[in-house]
């Protein structure tokens, strides 16, 4: 029998120079460095939900269309059933997207910086990533965005609005000209739809060549991991193919039907994060050492003059976790910090006076 000495090397090259995805597990009485909604869901939902799952089918494989499911989103978001493709979160979304409709060596285009996942999955999927880079305000140019789409040739254009880790919607203009004129997929990628003053709506039924990513990661309902597809029925069908059966297991789809259904009690929350975040910001604004940006996100970014990994360290030995993108160019003397409860947040805004 042959010895291998280190089974890693049966892995591809492309793979083996990937890093695997990883959160540090820092302690913190204070967590916000997720983008998860921290506001508790409203008791009567959490009631509802409570039945469904005590009546779900455990011992059957879950339904393998979600078809219950399908229906409630289908109602929330005025389409039909067919055009929606369901996820275990809106990574796998991402990735039964560029399997589909990208071989070998083909290209996708984002913005950068972005949300990380589109150039990971692309890269194990062998696929190239074009980048182009925001501009100081966290926007696109429109003119060198066209160009440059153009140039590449993409088979889908990523473009996540609001932004993560940025909190900016991007100029509507400027999107409606790359859904004119690219000839590749474009994907607006909306996770934080909820907490924004505007969005895309439901723009492939008026043009085939877009796509709509959503998701109830960031509604109070992360851990049951589910994202979603809107798109012409056409590309459902196909992009549907590999997509892994039973994808969605039935605790997710008991209780997500759920919260479609219910909707209307959602939008409390939702207004609860938008106006701390609000209450968050102008505090922000006028704190010596720190310039945060304008977000229609759950989140705020935000520079950090001076040593920004002592201040880090002052807010972990607080108790107040945030996400600090000390690799990241053009990022790393950045905060992401999520906006939880009033008292958290008012948590994390002492323990950051103290820090400056």
């Amino acid at each position: 029998m042959r010895n291998i000495k280190n089974p890693a090397g049966f892995v591809r090259k492309r793979v083996g120079d990937l890093s695997a995805y990883s959160v540090e597990p820092i302690p913190a009485e204070v967590i916000l460095d997720a983008n998860e909604l921290g506001l508790a869901l409203p008791e009567k939902l959490r009631k509802k939900i409570d039945i469904a799952i005590a009546g779900a089918p455990l011992g059957r494989y879950p339904d393998p269309e979600a078809g219950e499911l399908r229906q409630a989103i289908a109602k929330k978001e005025g389409c039909r059933p067919g055009e929606i493709l369901l996820g275990n979160g809106s990574d796998e979304v991402i990735q039964a997207l560029i399997a589909a409709l990208c071989d070998p060596d083909d290209k996708i285009f984002t913005v950068t910086p972005t949300f990380s996942m589109y150039r990971q999955i692309a890269t194990y999927l062998n696929v190239e990533t074009v980048e182009e880079e925001l501009d100081d305000n966290w926007d696109v140019k429109s003119g060198d965005i066209l160009m440059n789409i153009d140039k590449a040739c993409p088979r889908i254009i990523f473009i996540a609005s609001p932004n993560n880790p940025t909190g900016a919607t991007f100029n509507r203009d400027a999107l409606a000209s790359i859904m004119n004129t690219a000839e590749g997929l474009v994907v607006i990628d909306e996770a934080y739809v909820d907490y924004a003053e505007r969005n895309i709506g439901l723009l492939y039924e008026e043009r085939s060549n877009v796509a709509i990513i959503r998701t109830l990661s960031k509604t109070g309902l992360a851990g049951i991991r589910l994202g979603y597809l809107l798109a012409d029925e056409r590309l459902i069908a196909q992009v549907n193919k590999v997509r892994l059966p039973y994808n969605i297991n039935s605790l997710t789809q008991a209780i997500a039907t759920e919260a479609f259904n219910n909707w209307d009690m959602f939008a409390a929350l939702f207004e609860k994060v938008k106006a701390e975040r609000e209450k968050m910001f102008t505090k922000l604004f006028v704190l010596k050492g720190v310039t945060p940006y304008p977000s229609e996100a759950n989140f705020i970014l935000m520079k950090i003059e001076g040593d920004t990994e002592a201040v880090f360290n002052s807010l972990i030995e607080d108790g107040v976790r945030v996400r600090w993108f000390k690799d990241a160019r053009r990022l790393n003397d950045c905060f992401r910090v999520t906006i939880g409860t009033e008292k958290e947040n008012d948590r994390f805004l002492k323990a950051l006076s103290g820090a400056i």
